[in-house]
């Protein structure tokens, strides 16, 4: 039950960073369009991948591809390999696992 913990203590955490900085993502500016999500949506895109996915939160990035809002979400799991699971925002689909 300890990996469930940690994923709590991790969405925890998410939600109070992303709370105090008001549920926006900040970007340099670099030419490049950036998506953020709200805390809602990267909370719920956590969930979506740990349903499909056991392991630790490592990363969560918003994204827009060919006109569909993803949020990317980056799991190691307890034998330490990888994972990068794509869940599109609107349905909370995972949509493509690697």
């Amino acid at each position: 039950m300890r990996p469930l913990q940690r994923a709590t203590n991790l969405l925890a955490g998410l939600g109070v960073m992303l709370l105090l900085t008001g549920g926006h993502a900040l970007a340099a500016s670099s030419g490049k369009h950036t998506s953020a999500l709200t805390t809602d949506e990267a909370i719920a895109c956590i969930r979506s991948a740990a349903a499909a996915q056991t392991g630790l939160v490592k990363g969560v990035e918003g994204d827009d591809e060919k006109g569909k809002r993803l949020c990317k979400v980056q799991i190691v799991d307890e034998t330490g390999k990888r994972h990068k699971l794509q869940v599109d925002v609107q349905t909370q689909q995972v949509v493509k696992a690697k």
